[in-house]
């Protein structure tokens, strides 16, 4: 056995162990609070919770439809369906809440695994820094999961490389299960697999060069069947397609706002670069990510942290894309944000410390690692009690209602939703109320009808009619187009209005919750 090998097995349990302790500090954060300050996730567990009751509650029946079909991103639907059957709503939604943070965490490590051999300890520390990042912010747990199996499935290809067989009967597998748990995800992958086999190839010299298009023609098997499942999928004539991208271009061409959309786009990108790490604490978090980005560029640009060759393309594909694709295909939204996140793991998994100064730059980086869980953990335990009022506020509240969130003009940004968008998702999963939720039959097996679907009509001919309603007019507006109840999040120290025809059912910090004609 050579030194390198005697390393290796020395070194494996201790980080193994590591790894397992990492992961388990990454989960805590989701144990101090009864509800995570996540801005679109509870609308995703409440779809979970209606799917699971399939028309029990007579209520949520005469709301909401099933509408199961086949759909690129049905991966969290199964399970969260599934778990939300046999377990409280708020625990079910934990537990998912919990696969999405693990789920990039443990994808790195496999990945890492099948590169070096082993789980290297800078591997454990960038894994556990991803594992809360500004995509689990929006609670786009789908997408994380997506990106686990991703990631791990990356890993295995590249193990399998001698055994050409066992890899693509692997990988068709693995496909359709990353395609049917999120398929922008499917297509990353794809992509990746594909800049692997370039990077193999260049590294094989002309006769690697002169296998390259037997090589790439092995991966139209692995793509296959997904994409035939796509075309048959009502995603693929929804809207949202590469048609809506371009067609969001020109007319921003004829309104003459291309070049602020342009220079909105920039920011954006920058922002959500810089804030790939997210603990809720704006600021603080753009100063982490200068500090993480600035350790693993000057890692990279002065040899101190090697990148594994074969995933060199990798990185540089997820690079060009967060620069270059359109903001939403497909109904996927926020795209060019999720990029910097599939950048960030594959430099986890690939990454390690050169002998010298790379040693040095690993440890700096794991410096980042305790600060960055201390202040999600801050953040989510202070952002606890004012849910736990909520809950309070709400436990009186008849059934058969209809209710949806309202924001003031200072409250529309994504960290002002943070804390108090879940609310209203709340009333759904808690009391049995019927809210808006995420349901396009061509993205999620749900579509909504009934009451709620003319209080909603309703509410958006108002919209039409008066744009740009927020604050106390957007109560008024949904009140009056037949909701019954409005989470109405403001400013953190500002007063509750009064409204009339409308009384207050409970306030807290950021929000009030109001009830028409209550007495």
């Amino acid at each position: 056995m050579d030194t390198q090998a005697v390393v290796s097995v020395r070194l494996l349990p201790r980080t193994d162990t590591r790894a397992w302790l990492v992961m388990a500090l990454c989960l805590v954060p989701a144990f101090t609070a009864p509800v995570l300050p996540l801005i679109d996730f509870y609308a995703h567990a409440f779809r979970y919770a209606i799917l699971a009751d399939a028309g029990r509650d007579p209520w949520l029946a005469e709301n909401y439809r099933t509408a199961w079909s086949l759909l690129p991103n049905l991966g969290l639907d199964l399970l969260g369906a599934a778990l939300f059957r046999v377990l409280p709503a708020l625990v079910a939604a934990r537990i998912v809440a919990l696969v999405a943070i693990a789920a990039p965490f443990a994808g790195v490590l496999v990945l890492a695994r099948c590169l070096h051999g082993r789980v290297t300890p800078l591997s454990v520390v960038l894994a556990g820094i991803l594992a809360h990042s500004f995509i689990l912010g929006w609670g786009f747990a789908n997408f994380l999961l997506g990106l686990g199996l991703a990631l791990a499935s990356l890993g295995v290809w590249i193990a399998l490389v001698g055994a050409p067989a066992r890899q693509l009967a692997f990988a068709v597998a693995a496909g359709v299960a990353i395609f049917l748990t999120h398929g922008f995800v499917f297509a990353l992958w794809g992509l990746s697999l594909a800049a692997v086999e370039v990077a193999q190839a260049a590294d094989g010299g002309r006769p690697g060069l002169r296998k390259l298009p037997r090589r790439l023609f092995r991966l139209s098997a692995v793509a296959a069947l997904p994409v035939l499942l796509f075309l048959a999928s009502a995603t693929a004539g929804g809207e949202g397609g590469v048609t809506a991208a371009a067609g969001n271009l020109a007319a921003h061409l004829r309104d003459g706002t291309f070049g602020e959309r342009i220079l909105d786009e920039v920011r954006l990108r920058l922002d959500g670069t810089l804030r790939v790490a997210e603990s809720g604490w704006p600021v603080a978090d753009r100063l982490f990510g200068l500090a993480l980005w600035g350790l693993l560029g000057f890692g990279l640009a002065t040899g101190r942290l090697r990148l594994d060759r074969r995933l060199r393309f990798v990185a540089v594909l997820a690079a060009l894309l967060a620069v270059a694709v359109p903001p939403g295909l497909f109904g996927v939204g926020h795209l060019p944000e999720r990029l910097p996140l599939v950048l960030l793991a594959v430099l986890a998994g690939g990454l390690v410390p050169s002998l010298g100064g790379g040693v040095a730059i690993a440890r700096a980086l794991s410096v980042l690692l305790p600060l960055h869980l201390l202040m999600v953990t801050v953040v989510w335990t202070g952002a606890g009690e004012s849910y736990r009022g909520f809950l309070r506020a709400t436990e009186h509240l008849p059934g058969r209602l209809l209710a949806a969130p309202a924001f003031a003009a200072e409250s529309q940004g994504r960290d002002a939703q943070r804390a108090c968008k879940p609310l209203s998702f709340l009333l759904g999963l808690e009391r049995g109320i019927a809210v808006p939720t995420f349901a396009d039959p061509t993205q999620q097996p749900l579509r909504i009808a009934g009451p709620l679907a003319a209080a909603i009509a309703a509410s958006d001919a108002r919209e039409a009619a008066s744009p740009g309603l927020a604050g106390t007019a957007q109560v008024r507006a949904l009140f009056a187009s037949g909701f019954d109840l409005v989470v109405f999040c403001h400013a953190p120290k500002a007063a509750a209005e009064a409204i009339a025809g409308a009384g207050i059912v409970g306030e807290g910090r950021g929000w009030v919750l109001y009830r028409r004609d209550a007495r």
